[in-house]
């Protein structure tokens, strides 16, 4: 269980609505699409084909009852009690039996479940229905069909738990959902929980598992990932107002958006607890299937950032229709200081200025150069030149301190927004600083990063930093570009611990809030420190991944891990990163402990 207060802006999270959200697949095609709902040829096979190569195969195991069950429900505290609500229409008795045991089967006692029937015109549903004899079944009908919102709100008006839970009428809880929200609910006094998930196919098997971050609002922007099993305080949603049908086919996302931005505690339990039932011919397996909901998820991310004053535009995705990216729009013209640490690197950091120049749309730029003691006299001649350009090159002639040699050029610098730069990186997309700093400029933001690529297999290089047990991993690294990627990650904005310092931006403020680049960590881990600093601080981190620049990456210093001596220091400088935050030893609360502790592509813990 991990939970994090919410700090800075409002949260943002997102849901392809009940329909849409079913088709949120790891890898997003839609040909993966087709495959996946034709007749399987085996789990292993299939859990491999989603989570990547090297990953373990998922099988779903029901988990044993505690043997001590009965002392851990009589234990002093809150009674909490949940009120499950489902909205039906036309669900095949088959299905409508399924769900309603596993609210049965559950190891908590404390509930109520309350259908609201939306005028189904199936007499096999309302005779179902009419049949349930369970007390702690209530069940609601109505003449007159009112959408999928009405009847849920009908549901929560005759609620009567202290949290509401949402669970669809094809769908199943594990055993173990409302004890998992129930302790969680008395160790952290949530306002919000949700958990992982994972898709029932109709032949019951259990495929696709979601294992989701900790808290991630620009990520809830991007993707509804919080989705299910999803668990509200019953009184903040008093304060928020209940689901709204002009949203329909979105209403939970809209719902959620609006809870998140008030809620003060919001908990993420990584442990699966709930089944999301796959139909052929459903938007699970066709986002066609309803289109509408497509809509509705990009309006209801409209009306967010309209409601909470922050201008920008939803972009269609290329790399998997019916998807967005939120682009937050930069504000002002602000002046944006290019920070590039160099040494003997005339000719790379040439293409790096050129680049800047002549490829970038954003204009009100400075350009500092921080000359780390050249020698070569081409460099120094093509230094001096740039200095003509009105380049700003600062000397630093002292041993090798990354750290301290971006803390100079931030000092010598005007820009309100900083943007530290490798030299060998060259710029691909033309708005590039427009978009990173539409999201530095976010009062919750703290670092920013862009999508690297490597410039031979235009593979990735960086989409954000997993901080493994082995110590931070670039995560999907050598993935194709245009590869969505675990759930989008590759090409949606995405919360990460940390990205990487070869192109960071970040507002002045923020950075020299926290205290700039360590300069006791002068080669390695010290753009991981900052963004490990800003995450302690409460800002979020992020990757532009609509940013794209080619990185020759260790053109300029060569790689640490081939060279034995190298190799101890970096040893040694990972120790400190973490002497300094002994909390994020082991710790990444963007990945998910059910992925392996040692991987980067989303591989299943073995």
């Amino acid at each position: 269980m991990t939970t994090r207060r919410p700090t800075g802006a409002p949260g943002h999270p997102v849901d392809l609505a009940r329909a849409l959200a079913k088709r949120l697949l790891p890898l997003g095609a839609r040909d993966w699409l087709r495959r996946r709902l034709t007749p399987f040829a085996g789990s292993n096979r299939l859990a491999r084909r989603l989570l990547g190569a090297g990953g373990a195969s998922y099988r779903y195991v029901s988990p044993e009852r505690p043997a001590d069950l009965a002392e851990i429900l009589a234990e002093p505290g809150p009674g909490i009690r949940f009120s499950i609500v489902t909205p039906t229409w036309n669900t095949p008795p088959a299905l409508l039996e399924a769900m309603i045991r596993s609210v049965q089967a559950q190891w908590y006692p404390h509930w109520q479940l309350i259908l609201a029937d939306d005028a189904s015109p199936s007499p096999e549903t309302r005779a179902a229905l009419a049949q349930i004899s369970d007390p702690r079944v209530q069940v609601l009908f109505t003449e007159q069909n009112g959408g999928i919102s009405a009847a849920t709100n009908r549901a929560i008006a005759a609620a009567t738990g202290d949290y509401i839970v949402f669970l669809d009428h094809d769908d199943e809880l594990t055993v173990d959902c409302l004890y998992e929200l129930a302790r969680a609910i008395r160790d952290t006094d949530a306002d919000y929980l949700y958990s992982d998930e994972d898709k029932l196919s109709p032949r019951g098997w259990h495929f696709e598992p979601f294992f989701k971050p900790d808290w991630s609002p620009d990520t809830l922007m991007s993707i509804m990932y919080t989705c299910h099993v999803s668990c509200v305080r019953r009184s903040l949603l008093d304060e928020t107002g209940l689901l709204r049908s002009e949203f329909d086919g979105s209403q939970d996302w809209d719902l959620v958006l609006r809870i998140t931005e008030k809620a003060q505690r919001i908990v993420h339990i990584p442990r699966v607890l709930y089944h999301w039932r796959v139909n052929p011919g459903s938007a699970a397996g066709d986002q066609a299937a309803k289109p509408y909901a497509i809509d509705a998820g990009k309006r209801v991310r409209e009306d967010a950032l309209a409601r909470r004053g922050i201008s920008g535009a939803l972009e269609p995705l290329r790399e998997a229709r019916g998807f967005f990216r939120v682009r937050p729009h930069m504000q002002g013209a602000p002046l944006i200081s290019i920070v590039i640490p160099s040494k003997n690197n005339g000719r790379v950091l040439g293409v790096c200025l050129e680049s800047i120049r002549t490829k970038s749309s954003y204009q009100n730029v400075q350009i500092v150069v921080l000359d780390n003691g050249t020698t070569d006299a081409a460099t120094l001649q093509m230094l001096e030149e740039e200095r003509r350009k009105d380049v700003k090159v600062i000397r630093h002639d002292a041993p090798f301190n990354y750290s301290e040699l971006n803390n100079i050029g931030a000092h010598h610098s005007d820009g309100e927004l900083l943007l530290f730069l490798n030299d060998d990186t060259e710029v691909m997309t033309p708005d590039w600083l427009e978009r990173m700093a539409g999201f530095a400029q976010l009062s919750h933001i703290g670092a920013v990063g862009a999508k690297l690529l490597y410039p031979q297999s235009r593979g990735v290089q960086h989409v954000g930093v997993i901080n493994s047990e082995i110590g931070p991993v670039h995560a999907s690294q050598h993935e194709r570009a245009n590869r969505p990627g675990y759930f989008l990650r590759n090409v949606l904005e995405y919360n990460w611990l940390a990205v990487t310092g070869a192109c960071l931006m970040i507002t002045r403020t923020k950075f020299d809030a926290v205290g700039g680049f360590n300069e006791q960590l002068p080669v390695a881990y010290n753009d991981v420190d900052l963004c490990f600093r800003l995450y302690e601080r409460g800002y979020y981190n992020i990757v532009a991944t609509a940013a794209e620049l080619l990185h020759y990456e260790s053109v300029s210093r060569g790689n640490d891990l081939m060279d034995p001596a190298k190799r101890a220091r970096l040893d040694a400088d990972r120790e400190k990163l973490y002497g300094a935050h002994p909390d994020l030893r082991n710790r990444d609360p963007f990945y998910n402990p059910n992925f392996h502790p040692r991987g980067a592509h989303f591989e299943l813990a073995g």
